[in-house]
């Protein structure tokens, strides 16, 4: 089974809100499959800059706001 993670603070290129979603088989899968894609675009991986997974369950549908422009 796969899980939803969602990311609100990795690194950044200017002081806006971030967002990211990772789906993947557990947690230490998906921060390789984010830093992956952090370092891809010349962002710092949770080595250098911790990130906070939050894991979503979706068995039932669920709407999340993930920014909303006050963060």
């Amino acid at each position: 089974m796969m899980h939803l993670y969602i990311v609100l603070d990795h690194d950044h290129f200017w002081p806006v809100g971030v967002a990211s979603i990772i789906v993947a088989k557990d947690e230490q899968q998906a921060v390789e499959l984010l830093d992956h894609e952090l370092v891809e675009r010349k962002l710092k991986p949770s080595a250098e800059k911790r990130y906070t997974l939050h894991e979503y369950q979706i068995a039932e549908p669920y709407a999340e706001i993930l920014l909303d422009g006050n963060y």
